[in-house]
Parts: structure tokens; C-alpha cells; sequence
């Protein structure tokens, strides 16, 4: 009930300002800081008083203004780094261009091996006890699993063979002692 509470609120509250301040899809991103914070210090004191009390008003207030100022932060953030990433490259169109660039500075071009995502940073840092394979390392991986239990599987048939053979020696013994 929170939940829907407070998702609605901050969105509502939020979605009012940006339309009142005007910010649209080409605003740049900072436009939308104060937005947020604002609409998170008025859903922390609303949701918080209505659900929790009068005590809860201020601290409501002060946790959702920075969960809102720093959720888009990190969005912006993020946003800029995926669009920098996906920017095109520019390149110099004229023979003067190109050989004044040339002179000044080598002309970037992009590494053919794109930048790994998020989530497989993540899982193949030192951090995570998760690591992400390749199916060669994979089956490199079941293949000396499967040595392991072959393995333990002729020890086992090595221990069953030697209690037959004691089984044995023990019925014939059993035989020799009742003639």
C-alpha cells in the first residue's frame, strides 16, 4: 500500500512540476534535479504523515528529497554514459580538415570491442561471487567435473570388487569350517 502510495505521489507531484516549469524532452537533464527533489520531499512528507504520523513528516521529507535528488542524478548519469557511448563519431569532411586535424590531434576512432554491460562488469568484478562464462570455459568446467566423478567412480567399483572378493573368501571359509 506504501508502495503505491508513494510511486504515485512522487510521479503525479513530479510529472506537475515538470509541466508547470515547462522541462521537456529536450531540456537538458539537470532540469529535471530540482523536479525530483522537490517532488520527493513532498511525497516523503505527505505519505509519511498520512501512513506513519506527524512524527514522520520531516524525516519523510529529508530521506525522499535525497532518494529523488539522487535517483536522477544517477540517472542522469547513467542516461549521458549509454548516450556517449552510442554517440556517433565525427569526422572531418575536407582535405583541409583532415590534414589540420591530422597535424593537431590523432582522429578518435572507437575500440572494435565494445564496452562490456553493467551486469557483466558487475558479476567479473572481484567483489561478486558470480562470474560470467564462456561456453568454452564452461565446458572446460563440466569436463573435468565429469573427470572427477569418473574417478571416484573406479575408486568405488575398485572398493566394490575388494568387498566381493572378501565375501567370497569368507563363504569359503564358511564351507571349509562346516566339512
Amino acid at each position: 500500500m506504501q508502495c503505491a502510495a508513494l510511486g504515485t505521489t512522487y510521479y503525479a507531484t513530479r510529472g506537475a512540476i515538470l509541466q508547470a516549469w515547462q522541462v521537456t524532452a529536450s531540456s537538458p537533464p539537470q532540469d529535471r534535479i530540482y523536479p525530483s527533489t522537490i517532488a520527493g520531499t513532498v511525497t516523503g512528507g505527505t505519505v509519511g504523515g498520512l501512513t506513519r504520523g506527524r512524527a514522520n513528516i520531516v524525516p519523510g521529507m529529508i530521506m525522499f528529497s535525497l532518494f529523488g535528488f539522487a535517483g536522477q542524478y544517477a540517472y542522469n548519469a547513467l542516461d549521458a554514459r549509454h548516450y556517449n557511448s552510442h554517440a556517433p563519431l565525427t569526422v572531418a569532411t575536407t582535405q583541409a580538415e583532415r590534414s589540420t586535424k591530422a597535424n593537431t590531434e590523432r582522429i578518435e576512432t572507437r575500440d572494435a570491442k565494445p564496452e562490456e554491460p553493467l551486469w557483466k562488469r558487475i558479476l567479473n568484478s572481484k567483489w561478486s561471487p558470480m562470474k560470467v562464462l564462456s561456453d568454452e570455459q564452461y565446458e572446460k568446467i563440466l569436463q573435468e567435473k565429469l573427470l572427477t566423478v569418473e574417478a571416484e567412480l573406479a575408486i568405488l567399483d575398485e572398493d566394490i570388487e575388494k568387498v566381493k572378493q572378501k565375501e567370497e573368501k569368507a563363504r569359503k571359509g564358511e564351507k571349509e569350517g562346516i566339512n
